[in-house]
């Protein structure tokens, strides 16, 4: 399976975020958690979930160590 990067907003926020293709939809109306309305506004690169994964972990280490 893949997945898009997206830019998804929500009233006054906005958040990146990688979601799989098949929701990936310019205007498409997300529910992410507990929280719906997330609105998908721009798409950027596309990667299979095993490397999209891999980068999920890289981020969580490089905030572990960074102390962020």
């Amino acid at each position: 399976m893949n997945h898009v990067q997206c830019l998804l907003e929500k009233e006054d926020k906005i958040q990146v975020s990688w979601i799989p293709e098949k929701y990936a939809k310019l205007g498409k109306v997300l529910k992410l958690g507990n929280n719906d309305g997330w609105v998908v506004t721009e798409k950027w690169e596309k990667e299979n979930s095993k490397t999209v994964n891999i980068l999920s972990q890289l981020y969580k280490q490089q905030r572990k160590v960074s102390d962020i």
